[in-house]
């Protein structure tokens, strides 16, 4: 009995799954066997890496967004999303885009979330064509807003609906008038 219980422990200890025990009526279940998972302390992390730099303009680096080891399903959701939306939302946006509909930013709620999707599918519809053709920057409508700052256009909007769009600004039906240089990212 002791050496079966040292080879489980060799087991358990190596990270390894332990073998599947039969059931039968002379042997009663008392535990749960099978895999066991590695104490949190022991489990590997996996370093971010951020993707913009300082030393880059142009506006699909201008925002930084972690790159991390993410599993498949997720990379795959990501990739549907943005062939789904591949009509309707720019190509200079259509990644960014993806994401963020896959993957909830940080230090913003589930509903601050759900309304900057919201808001920036209606904004996409009516005026994605003209932000890609005046040139706004994934920063002025994508940054997550942090630390005070505003954050970009679709973070802005709100619930409002958006009336006027133009190279240097946004006006929502609620009155609000964005001006396009104080909104989103680092300006050069």
């Amino acid at each position: 009995m002791r050496s079966e219980l040292l080879a489980s422990l060799r087991v358990v200890m190596r990270g390894d799954p332990m073998p599947k025990t039969p059931v039968s009526p002379e042997a009663p279940v008392t535990g749960s066997s099978g895999y066991r998972s590695k104490p949190l302390e022991l489990q590997a992390l996996h370093r971010l890496q951020v993707k913009n730099s300082k030393l880059e303009n142009d506006a699909s680096s201008a925002v930084a967004s972690p790159e991390t080891d993410l599993p498949e399903a997720v990379w795959d959701a990501i990739e549907e999303r943005a062939a789904f939306c591949a009509g309707i939302v720019p190509p200079e946006y259509l990644d960014t885009w993806a994401r963020l509909n896959q993957q909830k930013p940080l230090r913003v709620s589930d509903e601050e979330w759900s309304g900057a999707l919201d808001d920036g599918g209606r904004f996409f519809d009516a005026w994605g064509a003209l932000a890609a053709e005046w040139g706004w920057t994934v920063a002025e409508l994508f940054d997550v807003p942090r630390q005070g700052e505003r954050g970009g256009l679709l973070w802005l909007i709100e619930g409002a609906k958006v009336e006027a769009f133009g190279p240097d600004h946004a006006s929502l039906d609620d009155g609000r008038l964005f001006d396009r240089e104080t909104i989103g990212g680092e300006k050069p």
